[in-house]
């Protein structure tokens, strides 16, 4: 098996350096494309695979990705249609390409659509998966293995992957913005920097890991460390004075709505 890459950008390289690691294949089967060759070819270099122009990985690759932003598929798709064959599988992860839409451009393909996160840097991503009725199990397991290699995968139907974007692909930059405030007052309350933000971090990851482990739900998690009386209860009164919670749902439902337009 031979897997391509068109787009080789942050997320491209998260996922190239999943696949190395987890050993799914050999290095010399694998192929970037990017507009910057200059970029492509040191970074292709320094790990071991191959640069390329795209038509090369849409003859010779049995698997696709599509690692370009959605503003680049109407370019794109259309330069490789005519040159894809039916048993290759093209996986997308440009937020807002509906796989009607990618089929329309290129095709009856087997298409694969997943949306990761940022967190696949650390291959700790929650990653949606679904995919066409052309792809067979074993098409998808393939898909399923690439994204396994930097985190979790979530098989979901194709009409909740905006909510699914909003709730697990936006949240890192909502949970950094958390930790970032709650640092901040730790800072102007004395504690130094250092301390602040190293016990923010410290908190909210083993917070997230507790109610990993627990089989409670988050909220009776919240009643029990607010004893009557407490330091903890004063704080979620004022989180809730103003609208923490409601704050919270409607920035996930603005993302929601902007994957939705995409």
């Amino acid at each position: 098996m031979k897997i391509g890459f068109i787009g080789c950008g942050n997320m491209a390289k998260s996922i190239i350096e999943g696949i190395l690691s987890t050993e799914l294949i050999e290095k010399d089967r694998i192929f970037a494309s990017a507009a910057d060759q200059s970029k492509l070819q040191k970074y292709c270099e320094n790990i071991g695979i191959h640069a390329c122009e795209n038509e090369k990985i849409a003859t010779l690759c049995d698997v696709i990705l599509l690692c370009v932003k959605p503003q680049k598929f109407p370019v794109v798709l259309p330069e490789i249609a005519s040159l894809l064959r039916e048993e290759q599988v093209i996986i997308s992860i440009a937020a807002g390409k509906t796989i009607a839409y990618i089929q329309e451009q290129i095709g009856n393909q087997k298409i694969i659509r997943v949306m990761p996160n940022l967190n696949a840097k650390i291959k700790q991503s929650a990653s949606a998966l679904c995919a066409n009725a052309l792809c067979n199990k074993e098409d998808i397991k393939i898909g399923e293995k690439i994204f396994d290699s930097i985190g979790k995968v979530f098989r979901v139907d194709e009409g909740e992957f905006s909510a699914f974007s909003a709730v697990a692909c936006c949240s890192p930059a909502f949970s950094f913005m958390y930790m970032d405030a709650l640092a901040k007052e730790g800072i102007a309350c004395g504690l130094d920097t250092q301390t602040a933000y190293a016990a923010a971090l410290y908190s909210v990851k083993a917070s997230a890991s507790l109610l990993d482990f627990s089989d409670e739900s988050p909220q009776a998690l919240v009643d029990k460390v607010c004893s009557p009386g407490g330091t903890t209860i004063e704080g979620v009164k004022k989180l809730e004075e103003f609208s923490f919670e409601q704050t919270v749902r409607e920035a996930v439902h603005a993302s929601y709505l902007r994957d939705k337009e995409l």
